[in-house]
């Protein structure tokens, strides 16, 4: 009689495929990251060979991550050129914002509702950390806890689609906050910025803390518009001195 059969789904092949993301999504991160931060500035073209000696992996697994940024915005992929990083200007920017200061002001609103103590406890204690980072003029530690608050707000509504769009829309977000943090400096007002917010979550006005979240990211976003707006201005002095440069001096003959 012969034995049962063997599912083939339970082979230790199998289960390594499942243990093991995909080498696409694990190199995805990286270069993500790389461009939030502005490794990768906009406009450059990324190099296949470099990023393939860089990751030890092969083209193909680059290319799956590679249209993956491209349907997130952050690359183009242009025929005979290969991937170059996007550069967005102040009207996307600004479009982006509206929709993160949507989302905010809904998450602000739900978590003052659902008066979670845990994540009212973690709104406290990062703000408070916040605080003593902006006294202490530590620019990077400060930016990377207001990343915690803001991350704590939407995450302490427990509405994981809201989670997910918001993480989508913060890549374009972070990376041009990366982009204006690395000319300003972190002021003691940035961080008392957010005391409104604070003050109503934790007592629970909801509608106030939708408002006071609200109120507070527009400012960030005229703050980061009129920098990518000054950047961008700059960039065209850049290149008309350039080309002027490019031109040949004609002489009083005319002959150059």
């Amino acid at each position: 009689m012969a034995g049962p059969k063997k599912d083939r789904r339970d082979t230790p092949s199998s289960a390594s495929v499942v243990r093991f993301a995909p080498i696409h999504n694990q190199i995805l991160p990286h270069l993500r990251r790389d461009i939030v931060e502005n490794r990768w500035k906009s406009g450059e073209r990324l190099s296949e060979p470099l990023l393939c000696k860089q990751f030890g992996v092969s083209r193909t697994p680059l290319r799956v991550a590679l249209k993956t940024l491209e349907a997130e915005g952050l690359i183009r992929l242009v025929p005979h050129v290969g991937a170059v990083v996007t550069d967005p200007g102040a009207t996307e920017i600004g479009e982006t914002m509206e929709i993160l200061i949507g989302l905010e002001q809904l998450a602000a609103t739900r978590v003052a509702q659902s008066k979670r103590q845990e994540v009212l406890h973690d709104i406290r204690r990062i703000y408070e950390e916040m605080r003593l980072a902006a006294r202490r003029g530590d620019a990077s530690r400060y930016y990377e806890l207001n990343n915690d608050f803001h991350l704590c707000i939407v995450r302490g509504t427990g509405n994981r689609s809201l989670v997910d769009l918001h993480e989508k829309v913060m890549s374009h977000v972070h990376r041009e906050r990366h982009r204006a943090n690395e000319v300003e400096s972190v002021t003691v007002e940035s961080a008392e910025s957010h005391h409104e917010i604070v003050n109503a979550i934790l007592a629970h006005r909801a509608e106030d803390a939708g408002r006071a979240m609200r109120k507070h990211l527009e400012n960030v976003s005229k703050l980061m518009l009129a920098s990518r707006i000054a950047q961008q201005a700059d960039n065209s002095v850049k290149s008309v001195a350039i080309d002027s440069k490019k031109k040949p001096r004609v002489g009083r003959s005319g002959r150059t």
